[in-house]
């Protein structure tokens, strides 16, 4: 789902620390410098929390597998994103993604219908929620 989209910054902040003079720096040492540095660039420190970045640098709103290219390139924003291109279980999946883009589409639409069988919660039951990490 992230290869369409936007983050808030505060959202993969913790990828980044600070160097002795207070600077962002990565902390992550599998994510390409160059990518880093854009995302500092676009979220400096004491950043307004409105900023967003896109989820995928290259085809931000197109629905593709160039989020799998670039994580294999370490260019994902979200550190657990990230994970699947270098954990032993997932790498192949993230690599054969990332080359197939046709086995991609029939992957997401088979979990899509898997995801609309999962019981919908209604009334006291759940809520949608305008804030991801809040409750309404």
């Amino acid at each position: 789902a992230h290869t369409i989209g936007t983050a808030h910054c505060r959202a993969f902040g913790d990828r980044f620390g600070e160097d002795a003079k207070g600077r962002p720096i990565p902390v992550d040492s599998s994510m390409d410098r160059d990518y880093a540095e854009q995302l500092i660039s676009q979220c400096p420190p004491n950043v307004n929390p409105d900023v967003t970045v896109n989820n995928d640098p290259a085809t931000a709103m197109v629905f593709d597998n160039v989020y799998y290219q670039n994580l294999m390139r370490g260019r994902g924003l979200f550190h657990s994103d990230s994970e699947l291109s270098t954990d032993g279980r997932t790498r192949d999946q993230v690599q054969f993604f990332a080359q197939n883009q046709e086995a991609f589409f029939q992957s997401w639409a088979n979990s899509f219908v898997r995801l609309t069988n999962v019981g919908v919660k209604t009334g006291d039951e759940g809520e949608v929620r305008r804030i991801c990490g809040a409750v309404n």
